[in-house]
């Protein structure tokens, strides 16, 4: 099948395909050569050319018999040097396909030209051993010889049909986790318009005040949900947009307009995981609030509220919340404080291991959070 003595090489019009001719010329551009048309330099290249294309290449004839087959097509399909001249293509496709091929190849003869096979049709060959795998085939005419012959270029798209089905999966998961997300925001703004209701069945200052601490709670997780179902990525969440949403939300609603706020924020881009971001911006919630509460009593004046994150080379975050505030008492930030802010802004701290501490700014104050990222 790979016959390259001197005779048989230059006669061979197998290797006069359109296909081969265009290859070859390839090749000797590449090498700064072109030999001569109908020269034994010229045929010699071609014969390289068919042999050792990376696609298996097969010449039939117009009774449908293999006349040659290169030693790519003999790997795709299973067989050995020799064992493909003079089989029947059909015998190389499904059964279920051979009865309409003798039609199509038929008609391919009638008006031969180069073409892709079976366009927008799933192809199949099928291997010495039985089993199939999938093809992209393309026609070409053989130019010389007495009697018409094909040029089949058959490509095995195996890899290339599992990556299309991983990304059909990839797609239909991206789908499942946006709706999930999606849902989740809404029962937790299920719940905060719970806290909402509550509270407007009571008078006392001190229940009102409770609930809108748990419904402002609620939002923040409610808000990483959000981000992450208008996001392209689901699998993390940019931690610096996100803390200049909600900063902005809860200075927006928690602030007197008698004493009125102003708000900086110095926010670097961090990717957080979810896992990650949700007790950040409990904290932050809980920081932000806190300022708002206690930092600018009646009298003291505007104040100013900075949010900064940082993120370093080795991955470590910096959140901060500083305040020109009245300042807080040097024991307020100790492990034994009793503020259920504090409470949990200590307990989040330890379950995404990172250290917090809270210091006095001149003027104000100065909540510092110090987190390894994970995305």
């Amino acid at each position: 099948m790979h016959d390259t003595s001197d005779a048989a090489v230059p006669a061979d019009p197998a290797l006069r395909s359109p296909h081969i001719e265009e290859a070859a010329a390839r090749v000797g551009a590449a090498h700064g050569t072109e030999p001569s048309q109908g020269s034994p330099e010229r045929m010699e290249l071609y014969q390289r050319v068919f042999d050792y294309t990376p696609d298996g290449l097969l010449v039939v004839d117009a009774a449908g018999c293999i006349v040659r087959a290169n030693t790519q097509a003999e790997r795709l399909f299973g067989y050995g040097a020799e064992e493909l001249a003079g089989v029947t293509v059909e015998t190389l496709i499904p059964q279920r396909y051979r009865a309409g091929h003798v039609a199509h190849r038929r008609d391919y003869l009638a008006e031969p030209r180069m073409r892709p096979m079976g366009k927008d049709l799933e192809l199949f060959g099928l291997r010495r051993d039985g089993s199939e795998f999938p093809v992209d085939i393309m026609l070409g005419p053989v130019e010389g010889g007495e009697h018409p012959k094909i040029l089949c270029v058959v490509r095995d798209i195996t890899e290339r049909k599992q990556t299309e089905r991983e990304l059909t999966t990839l797609r239909e998961k991206e789908v499942l986790l946006k709706e999930i997300h999606h849902r989740v925001k809404n029962n937790l703004a299920v719940i905060s318009s719970l806290f909402y209701l509550q509270s407007t069945y009571t008078e006392d200052e001190n229940t009102i005040r409770i609930l809108r601490e748990c419904r402002d709670r609620v939002r923040s997780m409610a808000l990483v949900h959000e981000r992450l179902y208008r996001s392209e990525n689901f699998a993390a969440v940019d931690f610096g947009e996100y803390a200049r949403d909600l900063s902005e939300q809860l200075v927006r609603n928690l602030g007197d307009p008698a004493r009125p706020v102003a708000l900086r924020t110095r926010l670097a881009s961090v990717p957080m995981s979810i896992g990650l971001a949700v007790p950040c911006g409990l904290i932050l919630n809980e920081l932000i609030t806190n300022a708002l509460k206690h930092a600018f009593p009646s009298g003291a004046g505007d104040g100013t509220i900075e949010v900064s994150i940082q993120r370093e080379s080795d991955g470590v975050c910096h959140l901060t919340v500083a305040d020109t505030g009245v300042g807080v008492p040097e024991n307020v930030g100790g492990e034994d404080a009793h503020s259920l802010g504090l409470r949990l802004i200590r307990t989040l701290t330890r379950q995404i291991d990172g250290e917090f501490e809270l210091a006095p700014a001149h003027p104000g104050t100065a909540a510092r959070l110090k987190v390894k990222v994970d995305a």
